[in-house]
């Protein structure tokens, strides 16, 4: 993936998770917080700028899935918990990244180590 080495070292830990879609780049870290970056629309397309930060993990995040159609964006971590988030959008103003949970699964026995949602399926390690 072109340009990603521009993301590596905006967040104060190990980046552990990456997913993309649709020209927006998830990262996600041991620091704990998922970073939501967009393409640069002019110039060197490579280059990648931050649009928000979700921080609702309490420690650090292992795993990152997108869904299908790119909505909704699954995350989990060494606090044994996924989290679902969507984006709330009025239009499709890409300066304006607003995303929400809008689903906390608990139960995990141990850390989330990967996510991978297949069709309407989320599937985590055991």
């Amino acid at each position: 993936m072109a340009g990603i080495d521009t993301v590596g070292s905006a967040h104060s830990d190990a980046v552990n998770a990456v997913a993309s879609s649709g020209g927006i780049i998830y990262t996600g870290s041991a620091d704990g917080k998922i970073k939501v970056w967009r393409a640069s629309a002019f110039g060197d397309r490579r280059k990648r700028s931050l649009k928000t930060m979700l921080s609702k993990h309490d420690s650090n995040m292992n795993a990152l899935a997108l869904t299908p159609d790119g909505a909704g964006l699954a995350s989990g971590g060494g606090g044994r918990v996924i989290l679902v988030w969507e984006r709330r959008d009025d239009d499709d103003d890409d300066e304006e990244m607003d995303f929400f949970v809008a689903c906390c699964l608990k139960g995990q026995k141990g850390a989330v180590l990967s996510l991978v949602c297949v069709s309407d399926r989320l599937v985590t390690d055991l």
